[in-house]
C-alpha cells in the first residue's frame, strides 16, 4: 500500500475545507457562493497537486494485491467525483444546493468505508477493518446531522480519523 500520502492529504485538505465551511455557517466568513466555491474548489486544487506529487514515480505495475488496492482506491476517487457532479446537477434541477449538499458527507464516508474494507482484505491488516467500520458507522451519523452546521464539524473529524490518520500510518509504513 503506497498511496497513504494521497489519503492523508485528502483527509487533511477536505477536513480543512469542512472547517472553513463551518466558519461560513457561523458567519465568520461571508455567506456567498463565491466563498463556498473557493473553499471547496481550492481544497480540490490543492488535493490534485498533492496527489500528483505523492503519486509521482509510483505508476509502475506492482503485484496483484497492489494492483487491486490501487484499483479500489481509484474507484473510490472516481465514485466521489461522480457524486460531486451528481450533487451539482441535482441541485440545479431542484434549485436548492443546501437540500442535496448534506448528502455528500454520508456518501463520501460510505465510499471510504468500502475502500478501507477492500484494503483490509487485501493487506490482511485488521486495523483497517476498524477504520472501515468507523466510516460505515459515521456515514449514518452524518445523515442524521443533515441540515445542521455541526455536521461540518463531525465531517471534519471523520475525515481526520478515517482518512488523514490512516493515510499517515500507511505513508510511514511504506517508508520503512
Amino acid at each position: 500500500m503506497k498511496n497513504g500520502a494521497v489519503l492523508f492529504w485528502a483527509g487533511l485538505l477536505y477536513a480543512g475545507a469542512s472547517l472553513a465551511e463551518y466558519g461560513v455557517a457561523l458567519n465568520l466568513l461571508p455567506q456567498t457562493t463565491i466563498v463556498q466555491m473557493t473553499i471547496w474548489f481550492g481544497a480540490s486544487l490543492l488535493f490534485a497537486i498533492a496527489a500528483v506529487i505523492s503519486l509521482r514515480g509510483k505508476s509502475g505495475r506492482g503485484n496483484v494485491s497492489s494492483t487491486a488496492y490501487n484499483s479500489a482506491w481509484s474507484a473510490v476517487g472516481i465514485g466521489i467525483g461522480v457524486l460531486m457532479l451528481s450533487v451539482f446537477l441535482l441541485s440545479r434541477q431542484v434549485q436548492d444546493i443546501q437540500a442535496v449538499a448534506f448528502m455528500i458527507a454520508p456518501v463520501v464516508l460510505a465510499f471510504y468505508g468500502m475502500g478501507w474494507w477492500v484494503s483490509a482484505k487485501i493487506s490482511e491488516q485488521g486495523w483497517l477493518k476498524l477504520v472501515s467500520i468507523g466510516c460505515f458507522l459515521a456515514a449514518p451519523v452524518m445523515a442524521v446531522m443533515a441540515g445542521r452546521s455541526e455536521q461540518l464539524l463531525a465531517y471534519a473529524a471523520a475525515l481526520i480519523l478515517f482518512a488523514a490518520i490512516p493515510g499517515f500510518v500507511i505513508m510511514r509504513a511504506a517508508r520503512n
